[in-house]
């Protein structure tokens, strides 16, 4: 993902919450930027072909911490992060039913969370956790900092959404916390674990199905598409079939046929059916697979009645829905959604 232009551009968006925190903490924004090769005009909109790599951004937050001398500046970095920070994913999680869903949402689609871990959440009994696993080999002096910032993202970012401070029961950190303890515990307000192979956040399972105070499954469910849209876009693929997968998620309920891919393409309806076959795919695999994966998602991420989530899908019938997930799943959307409850 480091090697994509869109997964760079959508990093780089990462950096002004930071930026702003620290100028309010009385820091130069110079200062902070300094040695980047970056403006704060390039912060205030960050497009595609703005030169930015991981090693400006570790550059960025090594000056952060020389500036501040606080090695818990994770901590207080962390609380910018709000859930509507993360654009498209902050929505989606703001309007979820439950906060299980809400959960799921982002570890189906943690790296559009500026994250350079990989989110898992998980479900044990009585205990639920938001697990950060090591997914790249960050620099040893800032891994502290990111496991900080992005626990603590976590942790505070979703208060607007649930319009109160979470309890946890346990947080776990991957970094040997100094002689921190007390401040961390303190901060996160529940016993906190070092040196783990991962980091997490862990909670009773039973706050899970608790509804979200701004839940709006309609406007979830299409997020969502529009979250598995810039997914695709972070791709390093970028032959004919995942064009036209990007231009059938584009737009929310939409699904087009293929000519008009075709000419969205410039080429002609034969052209593009022969390409695809080069690549061992075609127009129909691709479109049944797009709605696929956006079944899945409705299905376990929301509340919406089947026969909506049939009309998102651009099917006629609820019941033509039903044959074509059985088909691809093995079992019927009742009984996949069943899993997620």
């Amino acid at each position: 993902m480091e090697n994509s232009p869109t997964a760079l551009a959508h990093h780089i968006k990462a950096l002004p919450p930071a930026l702003r925190a620290m100028q309010e903490l009385g820091y130069d924004a110079d200062e902070c930027l300094a040695g980047t090769g970056l403006t704060q005009a390039d912060l205030a909109n960050p497009a595609l072909e703005t030169d930015f790599s991981l090693a400006q951004e570790y550059r960025f937050h090594r000056n952060l911490l020389a500036l501040t001398g606080d090695p818990q500046l994770g901590l207080r970095l962390g609380k910018a992060y709000k859930v509507e920070s993360y654009g498209l994913l902050g929505y989606a999680f703001m309007s979820a039913p439950t906060l299980r869903h809400a959960l799921i949402l982002i570890r189906n689609y943690g790296p559009l969370s500026f994250t350079l871990f990989r989110i898992d959440f998980r479900v044990d009994g009585a205990v639920a956790s938001l697990v950060f696993h090591p997914d790249r080999d960050i620099p040893e002096d800032l891994l502290a900092f990111y496991v900080d910032r992005d626990l603590t993202a976590a942790a505070f970012g979703g208060e607007t959404a649930l319009q109160r401070r979470f309890p946890f029961r346990q947080v776990v950190l991957m970094h040997n916390g100094g002689d921190g303890r007390a401040i961390y515990e303190e901060h996160f307000g529940c016993p906190v674990s070092f040196a783990g192979n991962f980091s997490a956040l862990v909670m009773d399972a039973a706050l899970l199905d608790a509804p979200m105070p701004l839940r709006d499954p309609e406007t979830s469910a299409m997020c969502q598409q529009q979250c598995q849209l810039l997914l695709a876009r972070m791709s390093k693929s970028s032959g004919c079939a995942e064009q036209v997968r990007n231009l059938i998620i584009a737009r929310p309920g939409f699904f087009p046929d293929i000519d008009y891919v075709a000419e969205k393409l410039n080429m002609t309806s034969r052209t593009l059916r022969r390409r695809l076959a080069a690549e061992d795919s075609s127009y129909q695999q691709i479109l049944g697979d797009v709605r696929y994966q956006l079944a899945k998602e409705y299905l376990a991420t929301s509340t919406l009645p089947l026969e909506e989530i049939a009309i998102l899908l651009g099917y006629s019938a609820p019941g033509n829905f039903s044959h074509a997930f059985k088909r691809w799943h093995g079992s019927s959307p009742r009984q996949f959604r069943q899993e997620f409850h």
